[in-house]
């Protein structure tokens, strides 16, 4: 029997270094990912929680399978370092890391290292990021780059990895400067409308049939259950709306973020799309992403349709207990076995 061959990433722990004892609760949760037949686990970065290069650590050192998927911020590390960061891990686990390429930031965050650069400036040094990043892990030969925000000359870092190691690069954003930088990555991550929206949106600044360019990733929530009654009670407890959440998504349509744009036109004109496509999250201010809500085959069925749009990679939120995980298996075992 086929199988549909795409990639589940979820979202590490990532505590704050002030709560406790995170090696077990990044362990029990990266367990549960590798139980539940999650590929990879995305370890963000802000300023506030846990370096994610080490939590890909622990990630590697607690897993055998799990790849670590590493938010990777220009302005917080040089590419070199992030070469040697890279190659370091791959060879002490044997196993692949993969990078998130990021650009943004809370403007808090920003104004603390005095960023200088504007939105599409952003993106530009991430193009030029990556470039450096993958000539240092294609060679050991000293590399020679004279760029606008990066200049060597005879840098050696011997972090050549062969190419079945290299990382995949993972770039989201879905304005036109963000879509100019995924189109050197390897896959283009995006929070997606509803499916023929979408379809009509984001895959129509695709290139044509026959031409080259990054995978399409999405990012969304799944709330499965039995039955749909039994997933909406589910969804409704989880994200609760009030007056304020609600200010907050009209103002949010005002955002720099094009994503963030997008969402919160969606969720002021509508709460539910095709019977399962969800707002509510967003709505609630406890999440940038859609929800999927219904019964197993409802949410598999929905999520079909995206990958039949060419969805390689759905990058996972919300699993975070051993519940999650279960239901969540549910969906994806569905479509892995289907034709």
């Amino acid at each position: 029997m086929l199988r549909r061959r795409f990639d589940v990433y979820g979202t590490a722990l990532s505590p704050h270094p002030r709560e406790g004892a995170p090696l077990p609760l990044i362990g029990e949760l990266a367990g549960l990912a590798e139980q539940h037949g999650v590929d990879g686990l995305l370890a963000f970065y802000n300023h506030q929680n846990l370096d994610p290069w080490a939590v890909a650590g622990a990630i590697l050192q607690q897993t055998k399978t799990v790849v670590p998927l590493v938010a990777l911020q220009p302005y917080a590390i040089p590419p070199f370092t992030a070469a040697k960061m890279i190659h370091s891990l791959t060879r002490l686990y044997g196993r692949r890391v993969d990078v998130n390429l990021i650009t943004g930031a809370a403007q808090e965050e920003l104004g603390q290292i005095c960023e200088s650069l504007d939105h599409d400036e952003r993106y530009e040094r991430a193009v030029e990021y990556l470039a450096v990043l993958r000539a240092l892990l294609t060679t050991d030969e000293p590399l020679a780059h004279e760029g606008r925000f990066y200049r060597y000359q005879g840098l050696r870092t011997y972090s050549r990895l062969d190419p079945a190691d290299r990382p995949r690069v993972f770039v989201a954003g879905s304005s036109p400067a963000a879509q100019r930088t995924a189109a050197v990555a390897d896959i283009a991550i995006t929070h997606p409308e509803p499916v023929d929206m979408f379809a009509r949106t984001f895959l129509q600044s695709r290139p044509g049939p026959g031409a080259t360019g990054p995978a399409i990733g999405i990012r969304i929530g799944l709330v499965a259950r039995e039955t749909d009654e039994e997933a909406w009670e589910a969804a409704r407890a989880l994200y609760p709306s009030d007056r304020l959440a609600q200010l907050k998504t009209v103002m949010r349509k005002k955002s720099e973020s094009d994503w963030s744009r997008r969402l919160a036109t969606l969720a002021t004109d509508g709460d539910v799309y095709d019977e399962v496509y969800w707002t509510g999250a967003y709505r609630a201010d406890k999440g940038t992403m859609p929800l999927l809500v219904g019964s197993y085959r409802r949410v598999a069925d929905y999520l079909d349709r995206y990958l039949g749009l060419g969805v390689s990679t759905v990058l996972l939120g919300g699993l975070l207990t051993e519940e999650d995980f279960r239901h969540t298996a549910v969906v994806i075992s569905d479509l892995k076995s289907r034709e």
